[in-house]
Formats: structure tokens, C-alpha cells, sequence
């Protein structure tokens, strides 16, 4: 599975401020170094000496590779400056971090505007009242400016703001015709993630935009990052975004797309709109905050194997000043046969009452007809890190697959949380390697219930969780996850303190992947041969798979080992008379499966690989 943390913003490249002009700036720090501008200083009166540093890697951005995007702001290539809360981990009280600026003369200036470019990621301490522009004209009284608005640790989906999010503060009333004036920025935290700052300008007319339209946040309809192709047309996308005019002039005619987008690995390009709908309002004021749009279109995914995005955009009739923010969506993947809520470990974390603890990941099988597709889950990929003293070839995680009871509510609203509204169907437990390290990818086989066999049946539309369980010395551990998706709906359920419940939301979302198997070798219901003839045979770098029907019919297309284990399985809508090539070059050689699925039967064949 491909892990991408490529941004959306990359949609359009990143623009200049237009309503700032050279002429109006009268003060500009682009931070380009080396070390700290002179004047400027940084202090930590809490005495845990957490330092803004200046940081001249943007490929690094300075700070814990968790797997984010780097810093974007327009000028990063230079230099900016980045406060590591992460990077000083857990303190026993919390820093209180301030970069000072040098003294700044506004003398004359009857109006002062500062415009500046930053991100911040918190964990526990909200952005919105510990993270703050100071402004002095003395260096003895200060005037807090709030900077940020919903970036808040309670809940992981706002732990993040913009990137870059770009600030216009009014400072007039402290630095208008003063000689004297300094700036602060100041961060109150404790183990957060890390703060950026590059580009601080001040300006004496007013650099808010007059058009400035936002997405500012939007619903994403995938309930899987990654979901098997035989099973993704389960989910039905629906798509609303929320739209926020942070411009200052009304703005007419607002129109909302909504893009399914496929992604080229080779290229890195989003491309080709697979599906497209609108929705408009005939005017949205300024300041108009989050404004819901519901489009009314849906889409049923039936997609082969690939990377796709869900997007958005939003337009009106004047030309927005600032066009990164008109874009916004999310990855998600469609796979052979992988079920995960994410696309790669960005960090850890446990229950932060201690004690033992499990982690499960809600999947749901499609609506298949099992009389030729029959499915089952072999076992499971987890991922978790630990402190010392603990090494990660200590640890032992206990892996549970539970089958929804049919009584239990699509909400889960009547789910007891004693786990009596599941059953245990699969277990198994991964002892791990002595060698192993923080964030491996780990698989592990699960074992049938009933019958100790590698593997247990799934069935149509049957509703599963996957749990990770640490206890003892192991729940010292942390269970890997990633933020970068929230999943609508049931996604994750966590068992603590005996009872089964907790987040039922799909962010945080838990490296706990469920891996299926395919059962291809048997024909219960054979088509007739001209439906599917294979050649060359043997064959070295390719195989063609000739398919013939006799009316348009929708198929699914498998090679397997011969042991049954799917290679690449895809479904193809309308097959009448077509060949289907692929590459067996990177096979080793072996003989192998080709087989053709449709609503009336099966016909599989073997084939020889041989180099």
C-alpha cells in the first residue's frame, strides 16, 4: 500500500498576497538567516528551555519526521523559524516559548497591519488560547492577538491549522505612530507538535482581501483509506463541504464542486475527474463562517485497483485573491485485497489512564455473491512504538476479529459495551522479532475459532472488528495512528476498563489492517470455455486473458498462486470481447491461476510463469 502525504494544496501553486503592495510593506522579516535576526531573541520563562530555532532544511522542517507535510509558506526555501514542541517530548510542567522580535519603528504610520504565514499542530494544549501574537510599544505591557479559532487537542480532526494558514491582524491601536514597537509570539504546551513562522510583514493599508473564499472543511465519504475492490462499491459517496468568505466583500453566485480524481504514481499528478457534481448559492457575506453546502449528487465507487481523491472546490463569480484555500480533499486507495483506516504510521499513543488495552478498526464486507466469490481474513498488519525501558521486541499484542451481531444498529446506538453485541470468530498473537523497531509494519495470521485453521470465512455485508490488544508489560506500548483522514460513521472502538466503547469516529485512525484471501481454485458453477481462454502458455513477461461473452456482463478479473493466494484482482464492468494483458515478469516462475467471475459462473485456468 502506498503511503502518500502529498497535500491537496498542490492542486495550484502558492500565490502572493495581492492586496499587499512593496510600496505599503514597511517592515518584512523573511527569517533567511543564518541563526536569528538581529534583535530578535527567544526565551522559555517556564525554565524547560524549548526554543524557537531557525531552520534553514525546509526538506526537514526541523522537527520530528511524523510523516506531515512540510511547512508550505511561500518563501520556506529561505528559511523560517519552527518551535519543536514535539522534539522536547513530555515536560513536567508545560513551556511557555516566546520568539521577540527586534524593535520595529512605526513612526508616521497612522495604520499598522501585520500579515505573517504559520502553521501549528497541538496535542493537548488548545492553539486557540495558549498560542498568541503579543504586541508592545514599551516592551513592559502587552496586547494578546488571537491567532487561531477551533485548532484545538480535544479532538485530533482540528488538531492542525492551514498550511500555510496565512494571519491579517489590525494592530494599529498599539503600534499606530509608535517609535517603539515589539512583537511576540508565544506558545503555553506540553509534548504538542511543532509551530512554523516565516514572512512577517508589516503594512500600513489593510491586506485582507476583498475576495477570499475558503473551503473550510468537507466531508469525506470513504469509510476505509484502503478497501478491496470487491468491496468498495459498498460505500456510496455523498459530499457536502463547508465554505467560509473570509474576504471582506460579498461574493455572488458561490458554486461548490466535488471531484473523484484518479492519482498517477508515476507522475504524482492528480488526473482524469472520474465523477463531478455542483451545488450554488446565489450570495454568501463576508465573514460568513463554515457555511454548510450539501450537494445533492451521489456516486457509487466501483473503481479497479488505484490512488484516488476526493475533492473540492469552491468559485464565484469575482476572482479569488487567495486560491490555495479554494481547493481541499483527501487520498484513498482501492486495493487487491487490504483493508486499513490510514496510509501509514505518523505517531502513537494509549489510553492515558494506563492499564491494559485493545484497539479495533470497524470493516465492512460488500454485498458479493459468495456462490463463486468467497472471501476470508488471514490476519492482520499492526504497527505500534514504545519508550524506554521497553524495546519493541518485547512486546506481545493480542489480534481479535469480532463479527457484528445482526441486532446491532448501523449507528451503533444499542452496541453493549460488555462486547456481547460481538462474537469472536479469529484470534491470534504476535510475539515480536528481537530486532524489531518503533513503527514496523507487523503481520500477523489469525486462527478460525472453531476449527485452529489459518483464516476464518467472511461473509456478505458482515460487519467486523479487528482489534489490537496490549496488556501487562505490553500495554506500556503505544498502538500506532494517523490523522490525515476522518472517516464518516462508525470506524474505531476502544476497550478499556473492561467495557468496550470510547471513539467511535474514524480519526485517530489505528495502523490495524485487515489482510483477505480469495478462494479462486474451484469452479462451483463453470462458465462455458470460450469465456475465458489464456495465452501465451507458458509465458515469461506477460499473460493475455481473453474474455467472451455473448451479452455486455460485469466481471471480476483474478490472478492467483496456485495456492489460491490472489496476485492482482479487479472488477470490469460490461466485458463483451476483450483481452486483458498482464505483466507476470516480476513472477516467479511457478504455474499459476487466471479465473473470470460473473453472476452466473466461474472459469478458471492455470497457466506456467517461466524465465
Amino acid at each position: 500500500m502506498k503511503q502518500i502525504t502529498t497535500s491537496l494544496l498542490a492542486f495550484c501553486a502558492f500565490f502572493a498576497l495581492l492586496g499587499t503592495t512593496q510600496g505599503q510593506v514597511f517592515y518584512q522579516q523573511l527569517f533567511d538567516g543564518p541563526g536569528l535576526p538581529t534583535g530578535w531573541t527567544t526565551t522559555d520563562p517556564s525554565g524547560n528551555g524549548v526554543l524557537w530555532e531557525r531552520c534553514d532544511d525546509p526538506s526537514t522542517d526541523c522537527h520530528a519526521d511524523l510523516g506531515y507535510d512540510l511547512f508550505a509558506g511561500s518563501d520556506k526555501d529561505n528559511g523560517f523559524m519552527v518551535l519543536n514542541s514535539d522534539g522536547a517530548e513530555q515536560l513536567a510542567t508545560p513551556h511557555q516559548s516566546r520568539l521577540n522580535s527586534a524593535a520595529i519603528d512605526c513612526s508616521g504610520k497612522s495604520e499598522v497591519y501585520i500579515t505573517f504565514e504559520h502553521q501549528i499542530g497541538v496535542y493537548d494544549y488548545d492553539a486557540d488560547d495558549n498560542a498568541k501574537l503579543f504586541v508592545s510599544n514599551n516592551g513592559t505591557t502587552w496586547t494578546p492577538y488571537q491567532l487561531f479559532e477551533g485548532i484545538t487537542g480535544s479532538t485530533t480532526a482540528n488538531r492542525f491549522s492551514d498550511n500555510p494558514t496565512l494571519t491579517f491582524l489590525d494592530i494599529s491601536s498599539v503600534a499606530a505612530n509608535q517609535s517603539t514597537v515589539y512583537l511576540r509570539w508565544e506558545w503555553v504546551g506540553n509534548y504538542e507538535y511543532w509551530w512554523t513562522l516565516d514572512k512577517v510583514e508589516l503594512t500600513t493599508i489593510n491586506p485582507a482581501p476583498a475576495n477570499d473564499l475558503t473551503v473550510a472543511g468537507f466531508f469525506y465519504p470513504v469509510s476505509s483509506y484502503a478497501t478491496p475492490a470487491s468491496q468498495i462499491a459498498v460505500d456510496t459517496f455523498g459530499f457536502s463541504a463547508y465554505i467560509t468568505n473570509s474576504g471582506t466583500a460579498l461574493q455572488n453566485n458561490v458554486k461548490v464542486y466535488a471531484y473523484v480524481l484518479e492519482y498517477d504514481a508515476t507522475s504524482g499528478q492528480l488526473i482524469g475527474v472520474i465523477h463531478t457534481d455542483s451545488v450554488s448559492i446565489p450570495a454568501l457575506a463576508d465573514g460568513v463562517d463554515s457555511f454548510l453546502m450539501d450537494i445533492p449528487g451521489q456516486f457509487v465507487p466501483d473503481l479497479p485497483v488505484g490512488l484516488y481523491a476526493v475533492a473540492y472546490e469552491v468559485v464565484a463569480d469575482a476572482p479569488d485573491e487567495i486560491t490555495t484555500d479554494n481547493f481541499d480533499g483527501d487520498f484513498f486507495e482501492v486495493t487487491d485485497l487490504l483493508f486499513a483506516k490510514e496510509n501509514g504510521p505518523q505517531t502513537a499513543s494509549r489510553p492515558a489512564s494506563g492499564g491494559d488495552y485493545a484497539v479495533g478498526n470497524y470493516y465492512r464486507m460488500g454485498d458479493y455473491d459468495e456462490t463463486f466469490d468467497k472471501f476470508s481474513a488471514l490476519g492482520a498488519t499492526i504497527c505500534y512504538a514504545v519508550d524506554p525501558p521497553l524495546t519493541p521486541g518485547d512486546v506481545n499484542v493480542e489480534v481479535n476479529l469480532y463479527r457484528i451481531n445482526d441486532d446491532v444498529l448501523e449507528d451503533f446506538s444499542n452496541f453493549e459495551d460488555d462486547g456481547s453485541s460481538m462474537t469472536l470468530i479469529a484470534t491470534g498473537s504476535l510475539d515480536a522479532p528481537d530486532n524489531a523497531e518503533n513503527y514496523d509494519l507487523q503481520d500477523v495470521e489469525i486462527y478460525d475459532f472453531n476449527t485452529a485453521e489459518v483464516g476464518t470465512e467472511l461473509e456478505p455485508n458482515g460487519r467486523y472488528i479487528l482489534s489490537a490488544g496490549y496488556a501487562n508489560e505490553s500495554a506500556d506500548a503505544f498502538q500506532a495512528t494517523n490523522s490525515n483522514v476522518n472517516h464518516p460513521g462508525i470506524s474505531t472502538i476502544l476497550y478499556i476498563g473492561g467495557t468496550w466503547g470510547g471513539n467511535y469516529v474514524g480519526d485517530p485512525n489505528p495502523v490495524i489492517r485487515m489482510n483477505l484471501e480469495l478462494t479462486v481454485a474451484t469452479d462451483e458453477k463453470p462458465l462455458v470455455e470460450t469465456a475465458l481462454t489464456v495465452s501465451p502458455n507458458p509465458t515469461s513477461d506477460f499473460v493475455n486473458l481473453k474474455v467472451k461473452f455473448d451479452e455486455p456482463t460485469n466481471a471480476t478479473v483474478t490472478l492467483a498462486n496456485i495456492d489460491g493466494r490472489v496476485i492482482r484482482t479487479e472488477n470490469r464492468k460490461g466485458m463483451l470481447d476483450e483481452t486483458v494483458t498482464y505483466q507476470t515478469k516480476d513472477l516467479a516462475a511457478g504455474t499459476y491461476l487466471a479465473r473470470i467471475a460473473t453472476a452466473k459462473g466461474t472459469r478458471t485456468l492455470k497457466f506456467v510463469v517461466q524465465h
